[in-house]
Parts: structure tokens; sequence; C-alpha cells
């Protein structure tokens, strides 16, 4: 493909936008923005990137020379898998495209607002590769009760390489309905994600998210619409509405990774950056004590895999930044085991005193009575699971970690 120039657009509603143009120059990737934007948009990136006509680029590693507001909307490993299966058929190996060429497979439906298309006709044959199709595995649009349509959907999809696929469909809640492989949706349906299990997952994983929504939401944290689908088969799989479409319309999101070039993978994160960013970005002191409940719920409740990829902001078309809800929270543990994301410094164990460090700091009001809240919702793990549909083996075997967190406190 070898895609040396890519426009860069934004649609939040029916009109696409020219943000700017993305090029690369010998080893490097330059970011314009367009004269149009300058002068009725907002920064996608107010950390990163200047809002300027200058042409600018990072030399920061962890998106490979792109800024991480575009690289937030380069393929998860389920799409990469996809991707690598569709170039492999056509005997193309993925490592011989570039950073461009990988931003091209983000398909209209892709999370956020930001959609790229080629600058200039490539001299190389076009590869026609659309994500949201392939993550559907589209032959045809499916669509009937959601009972019907959820295993369909998932024997599409399946999951190779232990990898975790995640589908964009559309929900009907009056009808309890489903229909895939369409960006634009018809009236009364809502964009939602699908979450199916790895081969290597508990059968009952989407239960034991859904306990963990429900407690997170007794907590006091924000999140999107969750529920669990049941199919005919038997199987259950984790749904959410997607919380960066409002109808069929988009804002824009950015992942605290992209907005602070955070390598997640080998993060050095602390929940004191997301905090202070939090209340930067938003201008909002309501928006630190959101964080905070989050950074506690995650400690409290064994949530491990709270890498800056896994928080996020949004932006509406008048330039207003928010805290995205929270999202994939449940029972999990990181690569290395600890958390992804320090608090007060604590990677391996932190309790209510990193806590308090973290809320004294940061002038959280009532931290020690939000810590105490959270920690009586999640003492009542055993009710929030048996409500959910957790085994009994899930159950204890949970119950056993959170006790030993509560130790600390």
């Amino acid at each position: 493909m070898g895609t040396t120039k890519l426009n860069v657009y934004i649609q939040f509603s029916e009109q696409e936008e020219l943000v700017g143009q993305l090029v690369i120059d010998g080893r490097r990737i330059l970011f314009k923005y367009s004269d149009a934007y300058l002068k009725s948009g907002t920064n996608l990136s107010p950390n990163q990137l200047t809002f300027d006509d200058n042409p600018q680029t990072t030399g920061e590693k962890p998106f490979n020379g792109l800024f991480g507001v575009f690289a937030d909307s380069l393929p998860d490993a389920w799409g990469y898998l996809l991707i690598k299966k569709r170039l492999s058929a056509d005997r193309i190996a993925i490592e011989s495209l570039n950073a461009l060429d990988h931003l091209t497979f983000a398909g209209k439906n892709s999370m956020g607002a930001l959609h790229y298309k080629p600058s200039v006709e490539s001299d190389q044959q076009a590869i026609e590769i659309n994500l949201d199709k392939l993550n559907n595995n589209i032959s045809g649009v499916l669509k009937g009760e959601s009972s019907i349509v959820i295993d369909q959907l998932f024997r599409r999809g399946g999951s190779p390489g232990g990898a975790r696929p995640k589908i964009y469909a559309g929900y009907n809640p009056k009808t309890d309905s489903l229909i895939s492989g369409i960006a634009s949706l018809p009236e009364e349906y809502e964009h939602w994600i699908i979450k199916f299990a790895a081969n290597e997952d508990s059968k009952d994983i989407a239960n034991i998210e859904l306990a963990y929504n429900k407690m997170a939401l007794d907590s006091g944290i924000e999140m999107s619409e969750c529920r669990v689908f049941n199919s005919e088969a038997g199987n259950c799989y984790f749904g959410t509405k997607r919380f960066d479409r409002i109808g069929n319309n988009k804002l824009h999101m950015l992942s605290a990774a992209g907005l602070l070039h955070d390598d997640y993978e080998h993060s050095t994160l602390d929940y004191g950056n997301l905090i202070f960013q939090a209340k930067k970005l938003t201008n909002n002191a309501q928006t630190a004590e959101q964080m905070f409940r989050r950074s506690v719920f995650n400690v409290l409740a064994h949530n491990r895999d709270d890498h800056s990829k896994n928080f996020a902001f949004l932006m509406d078309p008048k330039g207003n930044w928010s805290l995205a809800p929270a999202y994939d929270l449940t029972f999990s543990s990181s690569s290395q085991g600890y958390h992804s994301t320090a608090c007060a410094k604590n990677y391996v164990d932190p309790g209510k005193k990193e806590l308090l460090e973290l809320a004294d700091v940061f002038s959280i009001n009532r931290a020690n009575v939000i810590v105490d809240e959270i920690k009586n919702i999640i003492i009542n793990w055993r009710v929030y699971a048996e409500s959910c549909g957790v085994s009994n083996a899930s159950i204890k075997t949970i119950e056993t970690s959170l006790k030993n967190i509560r130790s600390r406190f």
C-alpha cells in the first residue's frame, strides 16, 4: 500500500470536516491542521498538539511516530488479527505496512469521530479492507431477536489466538432485537458493543462483568448502560451501549494513553496523573472526584488491568470536554499481576493509605467516606454476583481475593 499522505476527518453528525493531513517525511510522521478547521475547530489533543498551522511531529515512541490521538484509531488486538488474516490471504506481510496504512483500515464505525482517507492515489493497487465489515465478518446483514442473532455473530467473529473480540451492533431495547453490519442505524436502534470471551476465559465472564457494573454504579461511578445477552444455545455475552454515540451522531474520543502519550503496555502512570488531567481538561472539580472513585473501586475490586487505554475523555461539537463513562471494570490482573496504574506510586499492593494520600494532594472532599462507601459495597460481592448468574466457583475465587485486599483497609 505505502500510504504517504492521509487526510484526517472528524464527523459529529452528517457532515464530515477536514481536520488536517498526516504525511510521512522520511522517518517522521508530520501532522498539519487545515486552515478551515483552525478557524472553526477545537484542538483534538490539547496536551500534545499545537493548535496552529505549523507542521508538527512527535519524537516519542509509544505510537510508532503517530500522535496518540490518531493512534487511538488504530485497530485493537482483535482487529489486528483480522487484518493480518485478510492480508495473509493476499500474500501481503502486515509488517510491510506503515502506520498510515493501518489508519486507513479504521472504518467510520470505529470508536470516536475521526476517520481517514488517502490524500493521493497510491501507485500501488489499493487493498480494500473495511475493519467494520471484517469485525462482523459480514456476508450480509444479520437482524432478528437478540437470543437468535447473538450466537450467529459469535460464530462469524469467533475468537482466534486468545484475542477477545468486540463487535459493533445495533440493539433495539423495545423489540429486543440486534442488527449488525450497519454504521448508520435505523430509528429506535442504539449503538452497542458486544464482547465475546476468549478461549481461556471462564464461561461466566460476562456475568462477572455485569456484577462489577452494578457494584460500580452503586459506588457512584458513571457507566454506560450494560446488560448480558443470553442466547438460545445457553451462552452469555456482555454488551454495553456506546458512549461515543448519541443516536447516529458521534463524539470525539481521546484515551488517557493518547492524551498523555503513555505506553499503556509499559506504563509509569499514576492515578494522580489521571485525576490532575481530568480536572485540567474538563475544568470541573467533580471530575476529579469521579476519577478518585474509580481509583478506589479498581483497588478494592481487584481490577488490575487498569491501564491508560481504559480511561477516556469525550469532546462534543462545541469543543466541550468531559470524562467518558467508566468501562472494562471487572475482576482482572495485568500481565505482571500488579496494577497497571499506580496509586500514590504503589503498583503492587495499594490500600487506604495510598488512596488517602491521593485525596489529600487533590483536595478530594469526604475521601474517607468515599472509601468506606465503596468498601461496603464490594463486601456484598456475593449478593451482586448471585443476582447476575455468576458461578459459585467464580464467586468463591473472587471473594478470597477481595477479602485479601480489604485487609489493607
